[in-house]
């Protein structure tokens, strides 16, 4: 335990460090761009993107430590190993992609003129290639694109997302891994240096002055001490993390529907049963809403719990991702990302006579239009992507800018507003089903009455003096049966 602690407070200690660090790499990789030698420009990007890798998974590291609920936990070691597999994508790249990456960028550098002519360019080629050993292993031992792709996105089938969830519950698995993983960092980082010394060996300057001001002031940390001494927001968040147990149940019930179609499918595979349909949508959609207030508490929880200003920030950004993605989900930020949404789907069930209904779902809709606001999905896009698909360049000045400039109360409020939002839509699905449950039970009232009446009658033709006994024997068995089904007395 003491270990772990020490650890923990290492990782701390690193956060704070690297938040000064990374403002010089930026500002140093911001001046040399587009100057000789062109490889000094290139470590100095390499050393950008490395220092703020590490304080990211250095945030995820100590959350998943400081959780205080095993789902929250759970959260946090799936985006460390999401934090490893994104900057992966940015270092090393898949397929096509990899051809601008930085780290090729830096091999064919070092197999280039000038770099090429060095006395010292074997033991820069030998390192390099030693690291790109190493970097492709990293796939198969740490990383996985469909996990990182359930841990930023709400999957339309829930199921693949809670089965990814009760995986990811070794702590300590999750740790070597990050360890090993930040030592192949290390292991770059001495290739940069080892680059800049051959360079300041031949006389090149490879220092760059730079005026960047640390953002590690207390707004940030100021809020969370208003917060953690009101106590109000954290009692919250830990009721929500704490009482995971819809999730479990809404994910069993998908499980049973799933084993009940297969069932009727092997029975007959031309049978449509719209009702199990509906049912598998609202429950899906119910797992959807729980995991999207169970991730918004976790991520606002370790937000709350940070000790420094810039392991806020990473949290905040690491908060921003999460609620937007599940406001995405949940209604959609244009358009056309509007009729693939759970109120979209709420929405259209519910009858076209249930004015009640209709009148709440308007004032809900009013408060989800307030919510809205596109610009929050290009910050999460940003924010998420550490490689930028549409320049082939990294996006780490700009998400530097954009922790700089954060709004921590503004954010928040979000945040508060999501869970009430979210909670709101819950309670109406409950009302709608509600509604198609009674409709549906009186349907079936009126079903079974209108049989009754059928069989009633088929009753008193059985009766008649001229029936013959085959077919009065013959009516008696199918009335027999009927109410043997349904239950109908006559």
């Amino acid at each position: 335990m003491a270990n772990t602690n020490n650890l923990v407070q290492t990782a701390e200690l690193c956060i704070g460090a690297l938040s000064q660090t990374i403002l010089n790499d930026k500002a140093r990789y911001i001046k040399l761009q587009g100057k000789n030698p062109k490889i000094l420009a290139l470590t100095a990007e390499l050393r950008m993107d490395i220092t703020f890798i590490l304080m990211d998974l250095c945030a995820s590291y100590v959350a998943c430590y400081k959780a205080k609920e095993p789902y929250a936990c759970r959260f946090h070691i799936k985006n460390l190993y999401a934090g490893m597999q994104e900057a992966y994508k940015l270092l090393f790249g898949y397929g096509n992609s990899q051809q601008y990456t930085i780290w090729t960028k830096i091999g064919k550098a070092i197999n280039s003129k000038p770099v090429s002519d060095w006395e010292e360019q074997p033991q820069l080629e030998e390192m390099f290639q030693t690291i790109s050993v190493k970097l492709k292993k990293i796939p198969c031992d740490y990383i996985n694109k469909t996990h990182r792709d359930l841990t930023y996105h709400y999957d339309a089938d829930m199921k693949q997302v809670y089965l990814y969830t009760v995986t990811a519950n070794n702590l300590e698995e999750a740790s070597k891994k990050s360890i090993s993983y930040m030592e192949v960092l290390t292991d770059m980082t001495k290739l940069c240096d080892d680059i800049e010394e051959c360079l300041r060996n031949k006389g090149i300057a490879t220092a760059v002055e730079t005026e960047s001001k640390s953002t590690d002031d207390s707004l940030h940390l100021i809020l969370i001490g208003y917060l953690s001494k009101n106590k109000k927001l954290p009692i919250v968040l830990e009721g929500i993390l704490h009482n995971v147990k819809p999730i479990d149940d809404n994910a069993l019930h998908l499980e049973k529907i799933d084993k009940l179609n297969e069932l009727v499918k092997k029975q007959n595979s031309q049978m449509e049963l719209p009702e199990i349909d509906n049912l598998t949508i609202i429950i899906n959609m119910y797992l959807t809403m729980s995991f999207m207030r169970a991730d918004m508490a976790a991520t606002t929880q370790s937000f709350l719990l940070s000790k420094t200003n810039s392991e806020a920030m990473l949290n905040m950004r690491r908060y921003v991702i999460t609620i937007t993605a599940a406001f995405n989900h949940l209604y959609g930020y244009s358009k056309d990302e509007r009729p693939k949404s759970i109120w979209s789907s709420v929405f259209g069930m519910i009858p076209k006579d249930a004015d009640n209904l209709k009148k709440k779902a308007a004032q809900i809709d009013g408060l989800l239009q307030k919510v809205v606001l596109r610009k929050d999905m290009d910050v999460r896009t940003c924010y998420a992507h550490l490689y930028n698909n549409t320049t082939r360049k990294t996006n780490i000045p700009a998400i530097v800018d954009m922790l700089k400039d954060q709004n921590p109360i503004m954010e928040l409020q979000k945040v508060i507003l999501m869970l009430k939002v979210t909670k709101v839509v819950m309670d109406f699905m409950k009302d709608v089903m509600e509604e198609l449950s009674t409709r549906a039970h009186k349907e079936n009232e009126k079903s079974n009455e209108d049989l009754r009446k059928l069989m009633l009658k088929i009753k008193d033709v059985t009766n008649l003096p001229n029936c013959p006994v085959e077919l009065k024997a013959m009516f008696s068995t199918m009335i027999g049966k009927v109410q043997g089904w349904t239950g109908i007395e006559l």
